[in-house]
């Protein structure tokens, strides 16, 4: 009656997705070096989380144990076949939580019989409830019902996480568990709730205050973003950008892009060049040239403007914004500020960035908050300033998302 230690010995988990990471948690604690293959996850995801990322290859040669927690798609079904048993080190032991047509039973049954399988661990079938199961018959072999769930806390927390998706779906117009994005649990929606916010803000001023007739769309996440689901983020985005033109809303909305022939290009980076930590960058590619904004979160629920067009600014990306282009020449501020106040403009945020000609500045922008939208006399009298190359009014919502 003797078994094996897990400390010392490397286990090799198949699917790095939740529960694939959830599983590499648990087994810190037993001393077991742990190695992971998932070519949808980052390197610095699978090094926060103490897993060594390797190929499909290499992980079904150097692994003592295997679990597997991949989705069913043609290339895993299947995946377990006495090609990838006979390259396993003799005496592994298998555990498939996930779907029962990842294995060929058929080669299986033979790699246990064999002994170049010790064990395996089932909980799934490719026919539920399995019947004349061949592996029925084999004492090294484990087969557990696919019922972990079913509990009375889990059925709590399941209707708790029901409530909770209609609530915000209600009041905030975000589905996270639609067929068509990747599922998000509570936890994981307020985190990237600010940052899907921020997205939503970013392309509605870049709408506004780019240019229009958009062709192509560039999205870079870095930091925290870089490693998250960003699929409600991009969504938010192209919904920002495209909102007044049809019904477009963060579900629809990569597929109304498709629609429209837009390309949707996105991009992950560890981190950003300034200072901020999570970062994210909209360039739009349009057929009057390029336009880019980059934005962040601060304090964990304020959007900011860091930069516009190769400029410098930073600004809250809330209320009324009166965007002006000038040449960096003197008493053009002065200007703006004067007839704002004319015309009983009250300012409430005023930030100025200039874009330089190596050490000389050419150019300036201004972001003018202002407390009620102005009209098209007091936007006319601003572009009557001789320095001043363009002004525009940006409305975005008041903070809170």
């Amino acid at each position: 009656m003797q078994g094996a230690e897990l400390r010392g010995k490397t286990l090799g988990i198949l699917g790095l997705g939740r529960i694939g990471l959830e599983v590499a948690k648990r087994a810190k604690g037993f001393g077991l070096d742990i190695i992971g293959s998932d070519p949808f996850v980052s390197a610095a995801v699978a090094r926060e989380n103490g897993i060594r990322l390797v190929t499909l290859e290499e992980l079904i040669a150097g692994s003592d144990y295997i679990t597997l927690h991949v989705g069913l798609t043609p290339q895993t079904t299947g995946v377990i076949n006495a090609k990838t048993l006979a390259a396993m080190k003799k005496g592994v032991r298998i555990i498939n939580c996930a779907r029962g047509e990842l294995i060929d039973d058929a080669a299986l049954v033979e790699a246990l019989k064999s002994g170049q399988v010790a064990g395996a661990a089932l909980d799934v079938f490719r026919e539920e409830p399995p019947k004349n199961s061949p592996y029925a018959e084999l004492e090294n072999v484990i087969l557990t019902p696919h019922i972990a769930g079913s509990t009375g806390e889990a059925q709590e927390a399941v209707g708790i996480q029901i409530a909770r998706q209609v609530r915000d779906y209600l009041k905030l117009g975000v589905a996270q568990n639609a067929v068509n994005l990747p599922s998000l649990s509570h936890e994981e929606y307020v985190a990237l709730a600010p940052y899907i916010d921020l997205a939503g803000r970013l392309g509605g001023f870049l709408a506004q205050a780019g240019k229009g007739g958009i062709e192509a769309i560039d999205l870079v996440y870095s930091g925290t973003l870089a490693e998250a689901k960003t699929e409600l983020v991009r969504n938010a985005a192209i919904a920002g950008l495209l909102e007044g033109s049809e019904n477009v809303n963060r579900i629809n909305a990569a597929s109304v892009a498709e629609e429209r022939g837009i390309r949707v290009h996105e991009q992950k980076q560890e981190s950003h060049r300034g200072g901020a930590a999570t970062v994210l960058t909209i360039e739009l590619h349009t057929a009057k040239g390029e336009s880019r904004a980059t934005g962040t979160v601060i304090h964990g629920e304020q959007p900011r403007l860091l930069e516009f067009d190769g400029i410098d600014i930073e600004t809250p990306l809330e209320g009324n914004l009166l965007v002006c282009r000038n040449l960096d020449v003197k008493g053009v501020i002065g200007r703006i500020g004067t007839i704002l106040a004319e015309h009983e403009v009250n300012i409430g945020n005023f930030a100025l960035g200039r874009e330089r000609a190596g050490a000389k500045p050419v150019k300036a922008l201004s972001v003018v908050q202002v407390d009620a939208p102005v009209s098209d006399k007091v936007l006319e009298a601003l572009r009557s300033i001789e320095a001043l190359l363009d002004a525009r009014l940006v409305k975005l919502p008041e903070a809170g998302y």
